[in-house]
């Protein structure tokens, strides 16, 4: 009972669907029930848990912010992740980074257009594997800023960095990688025309 309140309060505080916080639940029960808690902090489970059931209803939130309203270290959160999702077979499909992109843009109170150019240039960025090992929360920041840039809409890298929780290097790094991605895209449309 204590994991389960522990989930819903971590939950609500993340403005999760039920059906997560639901599916959150069903995995911390497998887990008990397959014996992978001794040597465990429950707290560190019950995250783990919400976490795996995040991305799993593609409501995906990342790891900092869920540890952020956890209870525990976010190392022990980690670990209990990759314990729980391992052991329980959990099938879980990388993060796309377009899912964190619309939170992103309405917290810097971006318009339309830079939003939808963000998601123009995530999509041709994960079309060439841009994001292919890279943390998917900074491709997205980085897509937002380009898009920003694209759109002529002042956006500062250290905004869109405090809100999407990343560092400002991580937005320098990631911004010039999307707009390469997009512009092999249109030098190749270009040339079929």
């Amino acid at each position: 009972m204590h994991a389960l309140g522990e989930i819903n309060r971590m939950a609500s505080a993340l403005g999760v669907p039920d059906s997560t916080r639901e599916t959150a639940g069903v995995i911390y029960r497998r887990a008990l029930d397959e014996g992978l808690l001794p040597g465990r902090a429950v707290e560190s489970v019950a995250t783990a848990a919400l976490y795996a059931a995040s991305r799993m209803d593609t409501a995906p939130r990342s790891i900092d912010e869920v540890s952020t309203v956890s209870r525990v270290e976010q190392i022990c959160v980690e670990r209990a992740y990759r314990h729980v999702s391992r052991e329980l077979g959990l099938e879980i499909a990388p993060t796309d980074p377009r899912s964190f992109i619309g939170r992103i843009a309405s917290d810097v109170g971006c318009t339309d257009a830079t939003e939808r150019e963000a998601r123009r240039l995530a999509s041709e960025a994960i079309e060439k594997g841009v994001h292919s090992g890279k943390h998917p929360v900074g491709i997205a920041a980085g897509a937002l800023y380009a898009a920003a840039r694209r759109c002529d809409e002042s956006l500062r890298q250290a905004d869109i960095a405090r809100v999407a929780d990343v560092s400002e290097m991580t937005i320098r790094n990631r911004y010039p990688e999307v707009l390469a991605a997009a512009d092999a895209e249109e030098m190749i449309d270009t040339e079929n025309s």
